[in-house]
């Protein structure tokens, strides 16, 4: 009887938390008049794909989903190499110090990013970075990073030391030894904060509406803000830019999620 209970308690809250993704699904295959009718339904009446055909043929959606495209992966591949580098050194390397850094990095996961906004607003401003692709990159890295370096530290730590050491006798040096012994065995840990790298930058709003000024440096995110004027909102059109907006995310956790779970296991298990 227990464990009845809790199967509907669990099926009611899986429910509640995917019905607004079922009413976005919905809406983006209705049509404007079916959308605004004084009887809505659940299921389109006529199922039409013509608001993917809108979205997709506006100029300024194809370029924020580009711009999207460029940020999320420039602030990706920076913050895997960063992390990697970092990781390694910490998890290598003791100093004084090295227990703490790595504390402050997990807890600076725990700050509001909005408290970041004003200090890294007057950054970007004094070296000319506002409304610039390098300005959204360096700001996303800044949020990524450290909790990156936390994965990896762990990632670093389930591999022996031994298998570096054998290399360096050889006559190898330190950096042939991580670059050719240590860096394979790391891209499960690579994937992962790469993945979280990824999602960071994708679906972040704040900044991007702060940082950048015109419309050819915003973001995907501030592009479905755009879909809601002052004359009303194409709700179809914006739950089709939604649902094509989540298609590169979905994608890559379906494939790698396995690596995404690995990394954060890693990161919890060691220091």
């Amino acid at each position: 009887m227990k464990r009845v209970f809790w199967y509907i308690a669990i099926s009611v809250y899986a429910l509640i938390m995917i019905f607004p993704l079922l009413w976005m699904f919905s809406t983006a295959f209705k049509s404007s008049n079916e959308i605004f009718s004084l009887t809505p339904s659940f299921i389109p009446e006529k199922f039409t794909f013509q608001a993917f055909k809108d979205v997709l043929m506006m100029d300024a959606y194809r370029r924020y989903l580009g711009n999207s495209l460029f940020v999320a992966t420039c602030s990706t591949l920076i913050s895997v190499v960063l992390s990697s580098l970092a990781g390694y050194g910490f998890s290598r390397f003791y100093f004084r110090g090295r227990k703490r850094m790595l504390h402050l990095f997990l807890s600076a996961q725990m700050i509001p990013g909005v408290l970041l906004l004003m200090p890294i607003f007057f950054i970007m401003t004094k070296f000319k970075l506002i409304d610039s692709y390098l300005g959204l990159i360096l700001a996303y890295v800044t949020f990524s990073l450290p909790f990156s370096t936390w994965i990896m530290t762990g990632f670093y730590k389930g591999i022996p030391r031994e298998l570096e050491e054998a290399a360096m006798i050889d006559g190898a040096s330190r950096f042939q030894a991580f670059l050719k012994i240590i860096v394979p065995l790391a891209v499960p840990g690579m994937i992962s904060t790469g993945i979280f790298s990824f999602l960071v930058a994708w679906d972040e709003f704040l900044f991007t509406l702060t940082l950048t000024s015109s419309e050819a440096k915003r973001t995907l995110p501030y592009g479905l803000y755009s879909f809601m004027t002052q004359y009303g909102v194409e709700w179809n059109n914006l739950m089709a830019a939604s649902i094509i907006a989540i298609i590169p995310p979905f994608l890559i956790f379906m494939f790698l999620h396995k690596y995404f779970l690995r990394g954060f296991t890693s990161g919890a298990l060691k220091e």
